[in-house]
């Protein structure tokens, strides 16, 4: 009778006094239990406002001190009903054993197993969020060696309170072949026959000053690669009002990227290389004609004068590599060539881009296992096979046909890389879609499942700048995201870059970039979703 009471106490305190007869022990030991489901009921209605809490600094150390006070009050528990029951019987050794090692597997296994979860929670914070003491040092993620480094030349920023005056550089183009929902704004900012300024938005009328938006960029380091470079640049703007969100993609080849205002002549050098490179200095002939004794004139080198482009002159995915050392300009960020690429593309954009994350790919793979794999709908059919993403692991493959597929971490991987028999830009709608497959997909229930090996796959693998205060409320926002909120819309050349650089690549069209994507933000807060527009998804099977 004594371990039956021990037992049952240990399993629900009060319980082994109750079938001792023992009342008022039984509602002693039983009142914490009424108190704290009261208390979490109060603070937490659904799991999502739990786990939502959960991303808390100080809710965690709560957590963790209570799972140890917990521990403690159940084993008193315990011992108490043992000790409550009047057995006349004498102790026998063997039961004694059998019973302490069932009373204590009880005990302390849920609180191991919280101890565990709680543990992982403090270091995914610690990860995934900063908390303003950090200071640039090495990379966390490994960026290897890259050719395209330059020096810091520590370029004056401007906030934007400052540049109320400020006129963005544009051309105005006439309406072509691309989007149509652009022409149209083109055509109706033209009326009239009366030529407009550049349709660029000024600083101080950007889109959405009351979203959050954040940089999404995956890196491409892996075996056989030199450095990281960010292939992949997704910025994710959020409504916290209505819940909806919008990706936009930038290709990874776009080059001679427009500069932020105080940026002039940051790339000078790396410019001037680039022009030796593509357009060598144009040679005279050698003149024929010479007077008695004289010998023939000496080749003349004529040299192009030099007129910086103040953009960045190479392939925007280089941007990140290139100054990531850049600890002069932004001597107070975690990472100064994701601060470098965040300030670049928000100029690109119009959009405040308030935080930023970089993923390598040995975590997104590991991030997709954690979550159980993921569910895509694929457009087109692919099988292709992608470089590993760690050393010493099998390459990636992929073999999916038009419809519905799951795919684990590699296939994953290889679905999001892959081009062969595709192009990049085929390659970007892939990544957007897969980015809104995960958000749909990671619910508080799928995310406590595979929490542990979530926070062993961002370990050393994630660069954030989102500061801990953030935490509770950007996880709320992802939880509540809709499969059906999220559009996605991707800028590839043609309309949105129609011109050529020296080197022959695509330069991008800020104004028509900026256009779309206030289209694609005031109609998806309108309401507005007319089917095959960007406030809809191209990764739906109906598009």
């Amino acid at each position: 009778m004594r371990w039956v009471a021990a037992i049952a106490s240990a399993i629900i305190p009060g319980f082994g006094q109750l079938i001792s007869r023992r009342y008022r022990a039984a509602a002693l030991w039983f009142t914490p239990i009424v108190v704290g489901t009261a208390l979490l009921a109060y603070w937490a209605p659904d799991l999502r406002s739990l786990a939502t809490a959960a991303v808390s600094d100080t809710v965690l150390w709560t957590v963790f001190v209570a799972n140890i006070a917990a521990a403690v009050w159940r084993g008193a528990a315990a011992i108490d009903a043992f000790r409550g029951v009047r057995d006349e019987a004498p102790i026998d050794a063997g039961m004694a054993f059998v019973g302490a090692v069932i009373v204590g597997v009880l005990i302390a296994i849920p609180h191991l197993i919280v101890g565990d979860v709680t543990y992982d929670a403090m270091r995914l914070v610690d990860i995934a969020f900063v908390d303003g003491t950090e200071q640039p040092g090495e990379p966390v993620i490994p960026i290897g060696s890259d050719a395209d480094l330059v020096a810091d030349p520590i370029v004056v920023r401007y906030q934007h309170e400052d540049t109320t005056s400020v006129a963005l550089r544009g051309r105005i183009y006439e309406p072509g072949l691309g989007d149509p929902d652009a022409v149209e704004v083109w055509q109706e900012q033209h009326s009239g026959g009366v030529p407009s300024t550049a349709p660029f938005l000024p600083l101080t009328e950007r889109v959405g000053d009351d979203r959050i938006t954040i940089l999404l960029a995956g890196g491409d380091s892996g075996p056989g690669r030199g450095g990281l470079r960010t292939d992949t640049m997704i910025v994710a703007t959020i409504n916290p009002a209505t819940g909806k969100a919008a990706l936009f993609g930038f290709p990874r080849n776009l080059s001679s990227t427009p500069l932020p205002r105080g940026w002039e002549g940051a790339f000078e050098t790396l410019e001037r290389r680039v022009i030796e490179r593509t357009t060598p200095p144009t040679t005279a002939a050698p003149s024929t004609s010479t007077s008695l004794g004289e010998e023939p004139t000496s080749t003349t080198t004529t040299t192009i004068a030099f007129e910086s482009c103040d953009c960045f002159p190479e392939y925007l995915n280089a941007l990140y590599p290139t100054t990531r050392r850049w600890t002069g300009t932004y001597p107070n960020e975690v990472d100064p060539g994701m601060a470098a690429l965040r300030d670049v593309l928000s100029h690109v954009s119009g959009l405040d881009i308030d935080y930023y994350a970089l993923v390598d790919m040995a975590a997104f793979v590991d991030l997709v296992d954690a979550i159980g794999g993921v569910e895509v709908y694929v457009q087109e059919p692919l099988e292709s096979e992608v470089s590993p993403p760690r050393e010493g692991d099998p390459w990636a493959t992929v073999d999916v046909d038009v419809g519905w597929a799951h795919l684990d971490g590699p296939e994953a991987l290889a679905y999001v890389r892959a081009r062969k028999g595709s192009s990049d830009y085929v390659r970007m709608q892939r990544q957007r879609c897969m980015l809104r497959a995960i958000a749909a997909q990671a619910s508080p229930l799928t995310l406590l499942r595979g929490f542990g090996g979530i926070v062993d796959a961002l370990e050393g693998s994630l660069v954030t700048d989102v500061p801990i205060s953030f935490a509770p409320d950007l996880f709320d926002m992802a939880a509540g995201l809709d499969f059906d909120d999220v559009a996605t819309f991707g800028f590839r050349p043609g309309y949105y870059a129609h011109e050529r650089d020296l080197q022959g690549y695509a330069i991008p069209d800020v104004d028509r970039i900026r256009q779309k994507i206030s289209q694609v933000i005031r109609d998806q807060d309108a309401g507005v979703t007319e089917p095959g527009d960007a406030t809809g998804s191209e990764c739906d099977p109906e598009q």
